[in-house]
């Protein structure tokens, strides 16, 4: 009786959402222009409010255990959050706008008199479906939150933000920090940074001079970076501890974290890592300026300046570098984030992180191999199990449910983690022993008798999906995402679930302090280790009552998953599959490795 109530329950929550979809779609050209009279108006009462600029900066005052703190650049008066104090909308740099776009951040501009620090600041621009364009080219700024005590020299913990580093923001309920600051005793810090063409962009005629830094294009990752050296230089003043910093994220958060572990120009700025749910992508610098000139090709045409692609192309043969860089500059962020193509849940098609030799090595993630990149530090790295049902779950083909949606998402899963973790991992490994320890989150995966602790056929159709751990990371529960796939944390699975959220949280507290998660009456989690046979995989999982922990002894790459495939299916649905597989991956990526490996066939 109580599961046939939570059926039609779970039924009617779904319907319900999909009403309210409809509804949003049917109201999206209302909502759209909302947000462009928001994008014209919100500015001019903004520079109203600022506080005036200071010629000077400030002397750094200490940590008091009390809402008003004084920074290098200026008062700020927080808030109680619960248990935590909070400061929001911290600006960590100069806003990014005018002839700064495409430049590196410069340094925050100090400011007289106290500053309010009590909402979140803008998002970076970006396009949201049924939302339309949003966010703002001033979008610098990032959040702390830290436990109500005099405590100091408290371990410090950056999150950055998912999205494909296209869209999202910090602002996000999943990403507050106030539970992590009073159960883990630290202080959080979560930040915005520039996103997709505004973030990562490099083209000859408009990045060809200034810094090294400037000629760039890695301007969203160079920002991550200011907002450390903001916290190398601040945080003392919130009780932090700037020898002890370290960098999280997920998803193209944790793309971020890998790279800023192989960056110079991050050097000793963090002390650990966290990245969860990463890919290994990386692009060289001439595809970047590639994507680039396609853009404004579009943008021409767009403009009806030339007719088609073809002769967009031709245009730009014979405009000169000043035209091209006065075309770009003159384009609103919103114009030129609209015309990039998008794919699952709005991201775009925007390849980000290059090689430019300055802010990312020539060599990319090669540099692993060789046991020589520039932040050697203690990480924790890991996959969930069912990454990608995240996305299968919003398409129509292959039906969800269906043998060919368990097939084609399981595998697709394998590939990411091969890509995510145990490449990445293994190259680590390989000449470096800097402590690495990996894990796969396993909650709500289909156990060995096809049942899941996730509601009705959740288990099936989510599993231990793409970002499913953060609520377990952060403590913050299910947060936004459940206005997507529904509830799938309820009163039946509370117990276990709990039991899982103490102990992810325990580990990465001890991580944070230690650079190791281990600590007395935990179950032990073995570094990673290449020799075969060693344990290298932590697997996070609970039942309904009780914790399910357990090891992986193997390396999976992208032949594993090739001959996964050839021992499991056989022709025709064998080609049926692997025509499921030839299309783009999440993220709009075709890895070369996957493509030769699968396609032999």
């Amino acid at each position: 009786m109580i599961y046939a109530l939570f059926d039609c329950t779970s039924r009617f929550i779904g319907e319900f959402m999909s009403f309210i979809l409809k509804i949003a779609y049917v109201f999206s050209p209302f909502i759209k222009l909302g947000n462009s009279v928001k994008r014209a108006v919100v500015p001019f009462f903004n520079r109203l409010s600022a506080p005036k600029p200071s010629e000077t900066t400030f002397e750094l005052g200490k940590w008091n255990n009390e809402k008003l703190v004084q920074t290098k650049y200026g008062l700020l008066s927080g808030f109680s959050d619960k248990n935590s104090w909070c400061w929001k909308g911290i600006p960590y740099a100069t806003p990014p706008t005018g002839p700064l776009r495409w430049k590196a951040p410069l340094d925050c501009i100090p400011w007289i008199g106290e500053r309010k620090a009590k909402k979140f600041g803008n998002w970076a621009v970006q396009v949201m479906p049924i939302l339309g364009s949003m966010g703002s080219e001033d979008c610098l700024y990032l959040n702390i939150w830290r436990p109500k005590s005099s405590e100091r020299e408290l371990p410090v913990y950056l999150f950055i933000h998912g999205g494909g580093n296209s869209i999202g923001t910090s602002a996000q309920s999943d990403y507050h920090g106030n539970v992590v600051a009073d159960k883990s005793n630290m202080v959080y810090v979560s930040v915005n940074y520039r996103l997709g063409a505004m973030g990562w962009f490099k083209h000859p005629a408009v990045t060809n001079s200034g810094s090294p830094e400037d000629q760039s294009g890695n301007f969203g990752t160079l920002d991550i970076i200011k907002s450390l050296e903001w916290i190398r230089d601040n945080i003392r003043a919130f009780g932090g501890d700037p020898n002890n910093v370290t960098i999280a994220g997920e998803s193209g958060g944790a793309f971020n974290v890998l790279s800023l572990l192989i960056s110079p120009t991050a050097k000793g700025l963090f002390h650990r890592a966290v990245a969860e749910s990463g890919l290994s992508l990386i692009w060289s610098t001439e595809t970047a300026e590639a994507q680039s000139n396609t853009l404004l090709a579009t943008l021409l045409v767009k403009d009806h300046k030339a007719k088609n692609q073809d002769k967009a192309a031709q245009l730009i043969n014979e405009m000169s570098d000043e035209e091209i860089n006065d075309y770009f500059r003159s384009q609103s962020p919103y114009k030129i984030t609209k015309y990039i193509p998008t794919f699952d849940f709005g991201m775009a098609q925007w390849l980000n992180i290059f090689t430019d030799g300055t802010v990312i090595p020539k060599a990319g993630y090669d540099v692993f191999s060789s046991g020589e990149w520039a932040n050697k530090v203690p990480l924790i790295i890991g996959c969930t199990k069912d990454e990608l049902k995240l996305f299968g779950c919003f398409r129509k083909d292959p039906p969800r449910n269906s043998r060919e949606y368990d097939l084609v998402w399981g595998y697709r899963s394998l590939i990411w983690r091969a890509s995510g973790l145990d490449s990445v991992v293994s190259k680590m490994n390989s000449n470096s022993e800097v402590p690495i320890y990996a894990y796969r989150f396993d909650w709500g995966s289909l156990d060995n008798d096809g049942i899941s602790v996730l509601p009705k056929t959740r288990g099936r159709t989510l599993g231990a999906h793409h970002a499913s751990e953060i609520p377990f990371f952060l403590g913050t529960g299910m947060g936004q995402i459940a206005w997507l796939i529904g509830k799938t944390h309820t009163k039946h699975n509370r117990i276990g679930r709990e039991k899982l959220k103490k102990l992810c949280m325990k580990y990465l507290a001890n991580f944070a302090r230690t650079g190791n998660p281990n600590s007395e009456n935990l179950p032990l989690w073995f570094t990673w280790d290449n020799t075969e046979k060693k344990n290298k995989v932590i697997l996070l999982d609970a039942g309904l009552k009780d914790l399910k922990i357990s090891y992986l002894t193997d390396i999976i790459t992208v032949q594993t998953v090739v001959n996964l495939i050839n021992s499991e299916l056989k022709e025709p649905e064998l080609g049926k599959i692997l025509s499921y597989l030839d299309e783009n991956i999440p993220f709009g990526i075709k890895e070369e490795e996957y493509e030769s490996h699968f396609f032999a066939h």
